[in-house]
């Protein structure tokens, strides 16, 4: 952050500076935002600067370049008095916000007693942390400049402890697996280190004190008064926000948890008692609150919850049987993370939840770790919470004996572990849907009545004054565990008695008789005067009512986009859905990388049976062509015979007959025809002796024909084209090639 003069009129001062996320929201009195590359440049030019190098380490760089180039103009005019007396000069201020760290590796003052605590006159002795000795550095840097300018430049180290509050920081992992109700909440070793606190409306306020009143010095602690050991940050959380479960694991063993990382590690572990003299003694800070980090976690949470904008859903579903009352219900809880809370599963749930708790406290919390040395023996835990613990565990014990004996519970027992659930950590943290319950107004008196229990909560802000109607609207019933909504299905029996047909087989709860019984026990309570309905509707929690129609629907998605409708969406902060979407991100990798082996395995195996495919089809045309071959050969060689009977009886006797039919061209060219044949054999006798002289006559009389010049043929051919030039010369050609078809047909 940086602060620059002069001041416009309205605001005293002129705040400009650089954002660690972008997709911050921009706070009020800001006047501009500069990019990181144009930092330096625009801290030249300011009065005041802020310069925050406890979370990021790349500021570290950043900040060695702005001293430097802080040092450069009053390095050129030093020892000219004009700089000093000049009426035009102001003097410059720089706060650089540090962390403990830079103290992490320090020898205790008094060996003997390590409680003792360093104060600010401790800075020099101060040693840093092996992974913060820049941090160190650049303290150095800022405490050289304040002394070697101290006209020029007021310069001054401000070391935070770990801050919470807000986005929480350090604390984020705890707060986060707190509010989910994580089973456990690990403790780095035994939780005895001292871990030096601060919240960050605190450490505001002590940067704007310095800033209106720059003091003399050149280290301030800013640290909170109160003493906190690791195991009174988490224990507290998980006892009052979380499930009240703890395992103490081997420091080293953080780093297998994915959201700690090692700056995260480094601030638990650390072991140091600081105590601020300056803010306390000389500033006189109004602290953000006076008492213990324990007692400010309701408002914490708060806070915590605003911040991320957590509002946990409490869905009461209601319906005739088997109308999709518990497929709609598990719908919503897993896409919303609701807590699911039904009469016929709450004790089974509720057994297997004490029965893992009462073998995590028989095996203790800190199994996992060495056995402790005296010194850490006598630092463990102090009666009080021990007391505390005891009476939580012997009140568990009982109901795990009384749900273990076998024995069937009654109605009054069963609507006490449903109250019970109801107003569990997770289901008032995440919120809950309340399936197929309460079902008569009876039921509904004895689970939202008051009793004991107190709506208001240690740090919630006043609500407005009610009107004077609704002044005890709420005098007998709990109203943390009311329902915001309560969802009323509505089916005709029609409906129920076709989807009871339509369910599987084997299921008792599903035959004709225990169907009809059921659903006459839920109109006969159903009535207009006995609706446990009406119970919600004095108390304006109007029911949104749902057809149901569809027997098809198994998946009860039409009435399920009728309730996120008015539900909204998922109660889930960012940083969780981070973590939610890159375990989708992996899964969704995983699968991919599942799809494409899985393709990969099919199109290998599709290229083999494409390649065998493809040999067998290079065989068969090979074979076909063969057997084609063979075939045709075999044709061949059937039809010789007939070729032969042609060639040597009928073609000696049909020629010279078309041909005498093409030379004379007669008028009937058929009757012609068969006339010259029966001529040349009138017996039709072609295979006797007779014929075959007849035969061999004509023969030689075709040869003779044959021998003559063909130039003289041509000629003549010639000659009697050119004479025949009318119409019916043109015909007759047309009628020789009629012939020469006739021929060929033969």
């Amino acid at each position: 952050m940086v602060v620059t003069e002069p001041p416009p009129p309205e605001l005293p001062y002129e705040i400009i500076g650089t954002y660690a996320n972008e997709s911050t929201k921009r706070m009020e009195k800001l006047t501009r935002i500069v990019k990181k590359e144009d930092s330096i440049r625009e801290m030249l030019t300011c009065g005041t600067v802020v310069f925050d190098i406890s979370v990021d380490r790349e500021e570290l760089k950043l900040a060695m370049e702005y001293l430097t180039e802080a040092q450069a103009p009053v390095d050129d005019d030093a020892g000219e008095p004009s700089v000093v007396t000049s009426p035009d000069f102001k003097k410059r201020y720089l706060i650089l916000i540090s962390t403990v760290m830079t103290w992490a590796s320090t020898r205790p003052l008094d060996p003997d007693n390590t409680e003792v605590p360093f104060v600010e006159t401790d800075f020099r002795k101060r040693k840093p942390h092996p992974n913060y000795k820049m941090h160190y550095d650049v303290e150095n840097e800022v405490i050289g400049i304040a002394r070697k300018y101290r006209k020029l430049i007021g310069a001054l180290v401000v070391a935070t402890g770990v801050t919470y509050g807000g986005k929480e920081d350090v604390l984020f992992y705890w707060f986060q697996k707190s509010w989910e109700c994580e089973p456990i909440l690990p403790i780095l070793g035994r939780g005895n280190n001292s871990v030096p606190l601060i919240n960050i409306l605190d450490l505001g306020s002590i940067v704007h004190n310095l800033i209106v009143d720059f003091p003399k010095k050149l280290y301030i602690l800013a640290v909170e008064q109160n003493v906190s050991k690791q195991r009174d940050i988490v224990k507290p959380l998980g006892r009052q926000i979380g499930s009240g479960m703890f395992k103490c694991i081997p420091p080293e063993d953080a780093f297998l948890i994915p959201e700690i990382d090692q700056r995260i590690y480094d601030l638990m572990t650390l072991n140091l008692n600081m105590e601020p003299t300056f803010i306390v003694e000389t500033m006189g800070l109004q602290w953000t609150s006076e008492g213990t980090f324990a007692d400010n976690i309701p408002v914490l949470m708060k806070q915590f919850k605003k911040e991320r904008g957590l509002k946990p859903f409490k869905i009461l579903v209601y319906g005739p049987p088997i109308c999709g009352k518990t497929t709609l219900s598990r719908s919503l809880c897993d896409t919303y993370g609701l807590i699911y809370v039904s009469p016929e599963t709450v004790a089974q749930d509720l057994l297997e939840d004490l029965t893992w708790r009462v073998n995590h406290w028989d095996i203790g919390e800190t199994a996992a770790i060495s056995e402790p040395n005296p010194e850490e023996e006598d630092m463990g835990m102090d009666d009080e919470d021990q007391g505390e613990d005891e009476g939580i565990q012997e009140q568990a014990r009982q109901t795990l004996a009384l749900l273990q004996s076998g024995r069937p519970l009654t109605d009054e027992e069963i609507m006490m572990f449903l109250r019970q659930k109801l107003l569990s950590r997770e289901a008032v943290n995440r919120g809950w849907v309340l399936d197929g319950f309460p079902m008569t107004l009876a039921q509904c008196q004895t689970i939202f009545e008051k009793g004991d229990e107190q709506d208001s909560e240690a740090g919630e802000e006043t609500r407005e004054e009610p009107f004077d109607e609704d002044v005890d609207l709420y005098s007998n019933v709990l109203k943390k565990i009311l329902p915001d909504i309560v969802v009323s299905l509505e089916a005709t029996d029609d409906f129920i008695c076709e989807k009871a047909m339509r369910q599987p087989e084997g299921y008792s709860r599903l035959d004709e008789e225990t169907i009809l019984k059921r659903l006459s026990e839920f109109r006969a309570g159903d009535t207009r005067e006995n609706t446990p309905l009406n119970f919600f509707d004095e108390l304006d929690i109007h029911p949104l009512v749902v057809p149901v129609r569809d027997p098809t629907d198994y998946g009860m998605q039409g009435s399920y986009t009728a309730v996120s409708l008015r539900m909204g969406r998922p109660c889930r902060y960012g940083r969780l859905l981070e973590i939610i979407e890159a375990a989708e991100k992996k899964e969704k990798c995983e699968q991919e990388s599942l799809k494409s082996k899985e393709a990969k395995a099919l199109k290998e195996r599709e290229e083999k049976l494409r390649t065998e495919r493809e040999e067998k089809m290079e065989y068969w045309t090979e074979l076909y062509a063969m057997m084609r071959e063979e075939e045709e050969a075999a044709l061949a060689a059937a039809g010789e015979p007939m070729r032969n009977y042609l060639v040597h009886h009928i073609f000696p006797t049909l020629t010279p007959a078309l041909l005498e039919v093409a030379k004379l061209r007669p008028d009937d060219p058929i009757d012609f025809l068969a006339e010259k044949t029966f001529k040349l054999n009138p017996l039709g006798m072609a295979l006797e002796e007779k014929c075959e002289l007849h035969d061999e006559r004509t023969r030689l009389e075709n040869e003779c024909t044959d021998e003559r010049p063909k130039e003289a043929t041509l000629q003549s051919k010639a000659e009697a084209a050119v004479n025949e030039e009318s119409v019916e010369e043109s015909l007759d050609r047309q009628y020789v090639d009629n012939l020469g078809g006739y021929k060929y047909f033969y």
